[in-house]
């Protein structure tokens, strides 16, 4: 097809008029422009309305912890020992504890008086002695309710054990 004028009467005409015979797409430009910026402006609009909310900050969780202070203390291992010896003299159980080597007449201490030897370490610890003075001084009760004071006294003797500190310190 043909366009109404020809290549040599548009190349006359623009050597003669100059660009201006045809019509300026200035106004096309600006309007493509503006509708641009308009367009940009409903993007970021509909960016800051339909936006990630950040959610409310959470409260930090507290730590809550529960220390239980009997395990290094040894009025708390000292209540342990307790209920170990109340516990054995239900089971039926007499015994003794000590640290190191169980006395050389344990043996027999245990036939005559029916008290065992039980070895608890080689060494003893603040919080050891006081479990094992708590337990022997509920055994040596329990003992000496049974067989009386004098028959107590023979088998402290005879085990080579110590009489266990009465709770509120006496011998």
């Amino acid at each position: 097809m043909e366009s109404a004028k020809s290549t040599l009467a548009v190349a006359l005409a623009d050597e003669r008029l100059g660009q201006g015979w045809r019509r300026s797409q200035t106004r096309i430009r600006v309007i493509a422009v503006l509708s641009a910026l308009v367009a940009a402006l409903i993007v970021f609009s509909l960016f800051q309305r339909f936006r990630v909310q950040p959610a409310p900050p959470a409260p930090q969780r507290e730590l809550v912890a529960s220390v239980d202070l009997r395990i290094g203390n040894p009025a708390g291992a000292a209540a342990r020992g307790e209920a170990r010896a109340k516990a054995d003299i239900e089971a039926g159980l007499l015994q003794l504890q000590g640290f190191g080597a169980p006395p050389a007449r344990a043996r027999e201490v245990k036939q005559r008086y029916g008290v065992g030897w039980v070895a608890r370490s080689r060494e003893s610890t603040l919080l050891d002695q006081a479990y094992v003075d708590a337990y022997n001084r509920v055994m040596q009760a329990e003992f000496e309710r049974r067989r009386g004071r004098d028959t107590l006294d023979r088998l402290v003797q005879d085990s080579g054990v110590p009489l266990a500190p009465k709770k509120d310190g006496g011998a």
